[in-house]
């Protein structure tokens, strides 16, 4: 810490100190408003006017501070003192003078400081106009011009009494003085009261621009042509009250004109020395003072104190109407410049536009009204981003501008409004009058002021106006609620929309929360109490889920979420808000059933199931039913992927096959495939899967993996006794066969006519056992691939043209009329000519068999994309819709009464499936139920 230096002549500055009489005096009012003011303006907890003494620096006024003084080693004012200009501390910490100043380290914490010094009449520097705070700032110079300012009005207070006591010992001087010596500075005067003849010093003479020869003859004449006609009056009435012996002497400030025809101020003093004999004034001597400049100052400070009067009677307005508020201040900004017409105005792009005026009935105004930007004078402020002030338009250098001849204002003062560093628009005072002395300094202060004042009651208006907009749009409720130690708790805000989440007004609960917690769900009231309590005992966001009701019966739930401040008072205060969850809530606790329930049928399934990542193959999640046929634990389980699950290359292969069909349809399978054990043995399974994709985007994969070891057990079993029984039955089947048919021929004689027909039944039947065995057989070899295909390169024709004519009998029999329409005669495929023969013969008795009687079985052939087609089509009832999905199974047949009637093994379409399996081609049917059928052959061509 550096302690301040001593100033220059420094005992007689503590003299001129003692001089003021004010140290160690009471507070005034007149010394308080500006350090109230300084508060204000700069936005400042403490603000002083302080007084410099030997060892202390004295308060005369303090706001912000509970000591009367400091010691001069530690303070700031006494660094002020040393120079006249005003000493700026930003951050005190980075000052190797004051880091650690005992001012600075503890209470006031001081960390900026600016202090504007005061001065005597003498020129020396008393104390300082100083503003602290305790937290670091900018300081621009607008602002240090702004606290010089005020400091200059502090610093008149100061000088005032000694300029009166100076007044007052001039005056006693004057009356002893007799005569002021020709030379002086001071003009004087002569005059004699009873001719009216005057003698006028030189000095007298030029303080109104003259030599005095110019103004020969002189008479008291010559000084009533130069006086200011609205001064004459008072100055008649003066003298008649000292001629009456009222006054001592006579004493008056007045205007005179210059030669150069501006008016400048004089000050005449006048005594009557000699009287006549009736007691008449005689002969009068006096002086002529010019005092121009000493009344532009104390106008100047006049209209400071006026400026600053009006400044802080806004500031510390109580209204709370904004309107109200602005339009008094235009009110009183219009008067105090003399000026009819005030508004505050808004620009947006190229348009001017009226907010706020106050102006005679007769001017045209009204808010709202706009005009084009380059139409008004403020477009001139706005080129020179700067407060404009024009005394006479006429004569300045904006008279050609369009707004002149629009408007016709001859004077006009204007300051910039902005808005978060965006200009908003101008502050404006307009007269149609020029001003004869043009606008002083204090004036465009004092509306550059007034317009920030305006800007922060606007920015205050708007700044509500958004939070207003924002809280009515905002979903759900916005609200303070504060808790009392006491327990007693209440909503200070809430915004429109408790309304929505409880069903009552915020005045309802803006001194009592109760309303509230009643319509807080019975089951949920609790929950809601301890979280509150817990987020009060930790100082921790509040957020909690629980159902409410607007009174209605109808609960819903909300969702609330809250930040708790520590007030003063120990109450704890909440900020946050409130929404309306109840369709997210409700889909939620659906999902979640739905998931549960999903869980349950997932563990119960008796399907082995797996959920697999789709880019790296790793198991996510498996069931107990996949699980057991493995013999792994689920934590072995979960370490595999599916490669370690397939023997061989069964992998790959599966691989590959599972990604085209993913690819193509997003599903893949049913595969049957070997699953390696933890053992090492295999078992069979059916693969078979599904590509989806999660609500977070990742690619997954269900697969269902079915054992299917029983399966193979009984197929295998099922196989081995139909073959076992046809080969067992075949030999004797054969044998009755062939005897029943000797029989049947009248290879014995004639036959009574009922054993003839037994007879024929039962060789009927046994040809239908027969037919049965071969077709049992025939599956037999074809599931177990016994039966070899022989492939040969032949025309398809005469094969169709064998079959049909092999039909034709039975055909003829069911009166059903058969007719090929061969479309491609020469057509050679790579078949086995017998199997397919046998393919379509199934086809064809089919179709045979289900016509109605006297109708038509078309066979066709047609080339498809690459296929040959064999097609077969009937009239007759076509294939029921519960038996389509399963027609090609061993042993199918519709359960109709009508089907069941006209026989059959259901062994045929079967068959006839595993003969185009092993050929490379395929089988089909579209039917409509009523409309017969038509069943197909599919060959590749290729």
């Amino acid at each position: 810490m550096k302690a301040p230096d001593l100033p220059s002549h420094e005992l007689e500055r503590l003299a001129a100190v003692e001089r003021t009489g004010l140290l160690d005096t009471s507070p005034e009012e007149r010394f308080d408003r500006f350090t109230r003011m300084a508060g204000k303006m700069f936005d400042v907890p403490i603000a002083l006017v302080t007084l410099v003494d030997r060892n202390r620096q004295w308060f005369k006024s303090c706001q912000g501070l509970n000591v009367p003084e400091t010691p001069r080693d530690i303070s700031f004012c006494g660094h002020a003192i040393l120079h006249s200009d005003v000493l700026v501390i930003e951050d005190a910490r980075n000052d190797e003078r004051f880091a650690d100043n005992p001012l600075v380290t503890a209470a006031p914490d001081i960390l900026f400081y600016a202090g504007a010094p005061l001065h005597s009449p003498e020129g020396f520097r008393l104390g300082t106009l100083c503003i602290i705070d305790r937290t670091p700032r900018r300081f621009s110079e607008e602002d240090r011009n702004l606290l010089r300012e005020l400091a200059d009005c502090v610093e008149r207070e100061i000088n005032l009494q000694a300029a009166s006591e100076f007044y007052r010992d001039l005056k006693q001087s004057e009356k002893r003085a007799r005569a002021v010596i020709e030379g002086t500075r001071v003009g004087t005067w002569e005059w004699n009261v009873q001719t009216g003849e005057t003698v006028f010093n030189e000095r007298w003479a030029q303080i109104c621009g003259y030599r005095l020869e110019e103004l020969e003859p002189v008479s008291i004449q010559t000084w009533l042509n130069l006086a200011h006609p609205q001064d004459l009056q008072k100055s008649e009435r003066l003298l008649a009250a000292h001629f009456a012996g009222e006054l001592d002497e006579y004493d008056y400030r007045c205007r005179m004109q210059h030669k150069d025809g501006h008016w400048v101020w004089v000050h005449d003093r006048g005594k009557v020395f000699d009287w006549t004999s009736n007691g008449e004034p005689l002969r009068m001597y006096g002086t002529h003072a010019d005092v121009t400049a000493e009344m532009a100052n104390l106008q100047k400070m006049q209209q400071q104190n006026t400026a600053l009067s009006i400044l802080n009677d806004l500031a510390l307005d109580p209204e709370t109407d904004d309107d109200a508020r602005i339009r008094k201040a235009l009110r009183l900004g219009a008067d105090y410049l003399g000026m009819p017409v005030a508004i505050v105005s808004e620009i947006t792009s190229n348009v001017y536009t009226v907010l706020w005026f106050d102006a005679p009935d007769d001017a045209g105004l009204e808010e709202g009204l706009s005009f084009a930007l380059p139409n008004t004078y403020c477009s001139i402020m706005v080129e020179q981003d700067d407060s404009l002030a024009i005394a006479h338009m006429a004569r300045s250098p904006y008279r050609d501008r369009p707004c002149y001849e629009l408007f016709g204002l001859e004077s006009y003062v204007a300051a910039p409004i902005y808005l978060h560093d965006r200009l908003f628009g101008t502050l404006n005072f307009s007269s149609t009058t020029p001003r004869e002395q043009g606008f002083s300094e204090t004036e465009v202060t004092f509306v550059t002021l007034l317009a920030r004042w305006v800007a922060g009651v606007l920015e205050r208006r708007i700044g509500v106006q958004t939070l207003t907009k924002l809280v009515e749009q905002t979903p759900g409720m916005l609200y303070q609620y504060r808790l009392w130690p006491d327990g007693s708790s209440a909503f200070p805000f809430s915004g429109p929309g408790i309304r929505e989440i409880y069903g009552v007004e915020s005045e309802d609960v803006c001194e009592d929360a109760s309303p509230v917690f009643s319509r807080i769900h019975p089951d949920d009231l609790d929950a809601v109490g301890a979280s509150i309590a817990e987020s009060a005992h930790q100082l921790s966001v509040w957020q909690q889920q629980y159902r409410t009701t607007r009174g209605d019966g109808d609960w819903r739930w909300v969702e609330g979420r809250a930040t708790p401040e520590l007030l003063a008072d120990k109450s704890i205060m909440w900020h946050g808000y409130i929404a309306d969850i109840d369709d997210k809530k409700r889909i939620q606790l659906a999902l979640q059933e739905s998931e549960e329930e999903l869980r349950r049928l997932f563990e119960l399934s008796p399907i082995g199931i797996a959920l697999n990542d789709y880019r790296q193959a790793s198991f996510l999640d498996v069931n107990q039913a996949l699980l057991a046929p493995t013999r792994y634990t689920r934590e072995e389980f979960m370490t595999l992927d599916f490669q370690q699950l397939l023997p061989g290359d069964g992998f790959a292969r599966l691989r590959d096959r599972a990604l085209a069909e993913l690819e193509e349809t997003g599903r893949f399978g049913p595969f049957e495939q070997d699953i390696l054990r933890k053992d090492h043995s295999t078992y069979p399974a059916i693969i078979q899967g599904l590509l989806i994709t999660n609500a977070s985007g990742r690619s997954l994969i269900w697969s269902l993996i079915e054992d299917i070891s029983e399966r193979k057990k009984v197929e295998q079993m099922k196989n081995e006794f139909i073959s076992t029984v046809s080969h067992e039955l075949r030999t004797p089947l054969t044998s009755i066969a062939g005897s029943l048919g000797l029989i049947a021929g009248g290879a014995l004689g004639p036959l009574p006519e009922k054993v003839e027909r037994m007879i024929a039944i039962a060789a009927r039947n046994s040809d239908n056992l027969k037919q049965l065995i071969d077709d049992l057989l025939d599956m037999e070899k074809l599931a177990s691939g016994k039966m070899s295909i022989r492939l040969q390169w032949q025309t398809v024709s005469p094969v169709i043209q064998r079959c049909i004519d092999r039909m034709r009998t039975y055909a003829v029999e069911r009166d059903i009329t058969v007719r090929f329409n061969d479309h491609h005669p020469d057509q050679t495929l790579a078949v086995d000519g017998q199997r397919l023969e046998q393919a379509l013969a199934n086809l064809l008795s089919n179709a045979i068999k289900f016509s109605p009687e006297h109708s038509d079985v078309i066979v066709g052939t047609r080339l498809d994309r690459g296929q040959f087609r064999i097609q077969v089509s009937d009239q007759g009832p076509g294939i029921p819709d519960s038996f389509r999905h399963r027609i090609f199974q061993k042993f199918a047949q519709a359960d109709s009464s009508d089907t069941r009637g006209r026989g059959g093994t259901g062994l045929g379409l079967a068959i006839t499936r595993e003969i185009m399996t092993q050929m490379g081609g395929g089988v089909g049917f579209e039917s409509t139920e009523g409309r017969g059928a038509s069943f197909w052959l599919d060959i590749p061509v290729s």
